[in-house]
């Protein structure tokens, strides 16, 4: 069976659509998948080096307010529509799967005109523009969190899978991440990160955190922070002018990106991150403890929502960016990193939010309805 996947641009539309690409190749193994894009997104490096065809085609990020350039992105709009209307009809494919962004409006676009069985994924508590857009159109529409009612327009099916994870994710030991990031076997790992893009607020943070530990003379911990590969350089040089170091601190493993990011999980005990969707996915498939700080100028606030379903379950800490100061950070550290009992009962309360298996059943719903397509 044909299908065709698009979404990209950040790790939170990718990363699920690879997931469910993985699932699909195990599932019908003579199957063929082709990936549609931008050329300067980063699906356009990460989908090559898996091993999936990639076709780029033209998308542009969508206005969220009216101005004099508001309507500046619909000639790319236009052109990515045609180009995609030219691959469907060249490759024939069975289904579409998006998920989400700017980038998969075109293909989503041209799939409905052409009566292509559509599939969307809406990753967050709160739907993005696309996907409100597009829902009318789906065939189903496969949810991470429940959807308040209105948000998504008259999708033929609505289902809860949970976000589709890779599988690789499950199957790395902690002693191959502690053995893969060089750590310490004896000591709590606490793995920092901003998402594929980083984030200057947290890593500032950071800097200040790790200048209290060496206060303190803790060495109970060791770090794994992935700074973002703009701010690292310079988090680097700041680190240094300030003395800070192993010998003060304890190990730091400090990357711009973690790309086997299943290593950088296997040995977390504590995480502190952003709150993306595929952030949780992937913290409450394996039961990881988190203290989570929002992005807060995600659309609608989604990766608040997304934090605070965990937060009322005991399953994470929620500190909103207006209120994260190294001193409120380093007391949520202490009192998690302090207390095992704590630590466990939150990484249990993770689990229960878990959907490992979110990709397994995708794969099978998008090539049910595809095999019953008959292309024209």
């Amino acid at each position: 069976m044909r299908v065709m996947i698009t979404g990209g641009g950040t790790g939170g539309h990718l990363y699920p659509a690879l997931a469910v690409a993985g699932q699909l190749q195990e599932q019908d193994p003579g199957g063929r998948i082709l990936f549609v894009g931008t050329e300067d997104g980063l699906e356009s490096t990460v989908v090559p080096a898996r091993g999936f065809a990639f076709h780029p085609v033209s998308a542009v990020k969508w206005p969220r307010h009216l101005s004099g350039q508001a309507f500046a992105f619909l000639p790319s709009l236009l052109r990515g529509y045609r180009q995609s209307l030219a691959i469907i009809r060249e490759w024939h494919p069975q289904a579409v799967f998006a998920t989400g962004g700017y980038v998969s409006v075109p293909l989503a676009m041209a799939a409905v005109r052409l009566r292509i069985p559509l599939f969307l994924h809406e990753q967050n508590t709160v739907p993005g523009m696309a996907n409100r857009l597009l829902s009318r159109w789906a065939r189903a529409v496969f949810l991470t969190f429940p959807v308040p009612d209105g948000k998504l327009n008259g999708a033929a099916r609505i289902i809860h899978t949970g976000l589709p994870i890779r599988q690789e994710i499950l199957k790395v030991a902690r002693t191959d991440g502690l053995n893969y990031l060089h750590l310490n076997p004896g000591l709590l790992t606490v793995l920092v990160t901003g998402g594929s893009r980083g984030a200057r607020r947290i890593n500032q943070v950071m800097l200040e955190l790790y200048r209290m530990l060496a206060e303190s003379e803790h060495r109970r911990l060791q770090f794994v922070h992935l700074t973002g590969r703009v701010e690292y350089e310079a988090l680097c040089q700041q680190m240094a002018a300030q003395g800070i170091n192993e010998g003060k601190v304890g190990k730091i493993v400090m990357k711009p990106y973690l790309e086997k990011m299943e290593y950088g999980l296997a040995v977390a005990d504590l995480v502190i991150s952003r709150a993306g969707a595929a952030t949780i996915a992937e913290l409450t498939a394996l039961g990881i403890p988190a203290i989570l700080i929002p992005y807060p100028y995600a659309a609608g606030d989604h990766q608040y929502q997304n934090a605070l379903h965990l937060a009322k379950e005991q399953a994470a800490v929620l500190i909103p960016e207006s209120e994260l100061t190294p001193e409120r950070l380093f007391e949520q550290l202490q009192q998690i990193i302090g207390d095992d009992a704590r630590r466990q009962d939150m990484g249990l309360a993770a689990r229960r939010f878990g959907r490992p298996q979110a990709g397994e059943g995708i794969a099978r719903t998008v090539l049910k309805a595809g095999r019953g397509f008959r292309t024209r």
